[in-house]
């Protein structure tokens, strides 16, 4: 999965103030997608606002979405574009299944809340 389109998808969860977003390289895993995005949001009333978001940008980009699951419930809502899926939490859902630790063998990339760039250490930024 390229960073440019990872950045497109972080770019629109954080229009929507979505935090704590990591993304999952999931592409030597014996799985069908090559890439996990998770994001919190502190509400399911946000989650929701950032699933649209999502969507919308997915269409202007030409990304055809094959389902979504927990939008009405909102605690944890999945965006399945085959080769991107996209996680959706609040904090006490994302603090449960505990993603991040399953899959904590995989190469992934942190993106900071205020950028929509990934971290980096060396980049003199203040914390």
């Amino acid at each position: 999965m390229s960073e440019k389109i990872l950045d497109t998808f972080v770019e629109a969860i954080h229009q929507r103030h979505g935090s704590r977003v990591l993304a999952l390289d999931m592409s030597e895993e014996p799985l069908t997608m090559e890439a996990f995005l998770l994001t919190t949001a502190e509400n399911r009333i946000q989650a929701r606002a950032i699933a649209d978001n999502i969507e919308d940008t997915a269409r202007k980009n030409g990304f055809r979405k094959h389902h979504i699951e927990g939008y009405d419930e909102g605690s944890w809502i999945l965006i399945d574009y085959v080769d991107l899926v996209i996680h959706i939490f609040i904090p006490e859902t994302r603090e449960y299944y505990n993603l991040e630790m399953l899959w904590s063998d995989v190469p992934n990339i942190e993106y900071s809340d205020t950028e929509e760039l990934p971290d980096d250490d060396s980049s003199g930024t203040q914390g």
